[in-house]
């Protein structure tokens, strides 16, 4: 892949025009090696640029630069994983658990990259079905009521393929409920009481947001699994977001089918990218109170 890199295509973080002297080094840094940059056409129109449409930008550069935070990158890969090419994160953003490069390194990783000398990790993302229609998530999904001060009452069914059987899971009583995949695990899961859990774990895992009862705990089934959710004893109906970024309703008594997608986004790192090091630094393990 390293000798073919010729072009970059760049998203970047929403309402921040501050980030036009941000993508003007980017662009220097990658140009530089001889590699251009394409910049998509609503980043550029937020810092006074033109660029391309996104359908055309996916398929004529190599990879993807994602500059801002983890939410950059999740909008970007929802974009873009149907093509299967893969995506620098840089961090521009607050906390990056994803996007771990910082600018003053990117020099030097690009020449890496070229070198062939990078990480490339792979990362799950979730399908989602209902109602003859498909979203997908790299960090989760969460089903509540349209009126957060509700209670929503969500049944959950796990299909084993494997094994052609359905199980019948719970019925989720409180605020809302989370289903993440490993990646998503240390976002809003995370900040729900739910377990991290390393990448290469295959699992996706059921969160419940305040229950009405204590004896609820978070939950991980095999990541082979279909996830099958029912709204039901209600005329409301429910809200489905994905990614915390885009949401839909839900009729009442619609299934909603969640299962791992059959291919991976892939992730570009530096060679000394640590998974460890980065939950140890963003969650402060070790440091002196």
């Amino acid at each position: 892949m390293n000798k073919n890199i010729t072009k970059a295509g760049v998203f970047l973080r929403p309402n921040k025009p501050e980030l036009l002297s941000e993508y003007k080094n980017i662009k220097r840094n990658f140009e530089s090696y001889g590699i251009k940059v394409e910049i998509e056409d609503k980043s550029a129109e937020m810092i006074g640029l033109e660029g391309i449409s996104t359908d055309q930008l996916l398929d004529e550069v190599d990879i993807l630069i994602s500059f801002g935070g983890d939410g950059t990158l999740l909008s970007t890969v929802r974009k873009s994983f149907h093509i299967n090419k893969p995506i620098l994160p840089i961090n521009g953003g607050t906390l990056g658990f994803l996007a771990g490069l910082n600018t003053k390194d990117l020099h030097k990783f690009i020449k890496d990259l070229i070198d062939g000398k990078f990480k490339t990790e792979k990362r799950k993302i979730l399908r989602i079905n209902y109602n003859n229609s498909v979203h997908f998530a790299l960090n989760d999904l969460l089903i509540t009521k349209p009126e957060r001060v509700k209670m929503s009452k969500i049944h959950v069914y796990v299909d084993n393929h494997e094994k052609n059987s359905r199980d019948y899971l719970n019925s989720y009583y409180g605020d809302a409920l989370i289903i993440s995949t490993p990646t998503g695990s240390t976002a809003y899961a995370l900040s729900s009481g739910g377990p991290i859990m390393h990448p290469g774990v295959n699992a996706i895992g059921l969160v419940s947001i305040c229950p009405h009862t204590m004896s609820h705990r978070p939950l991980l089934v095999p990541g082979g699994s279909e996830v099958v959710i029912r709204v039901r004893e209600s005329d409301e109906g429910a809200t489905v977001s994905f990614d915390g970024q885009t949401s839909v309703a839900i009729a009442d008594g619609q299934d909603i089918r969640v299962r791992q997608h059959g291919s991976f986004i892939h992730l570009l790192h530096p060679q000394n990218y640590d998974y460890f090091e980065i939950i140890r630094s963003k969650l402060h393990w070790g440091a002196k109170l």
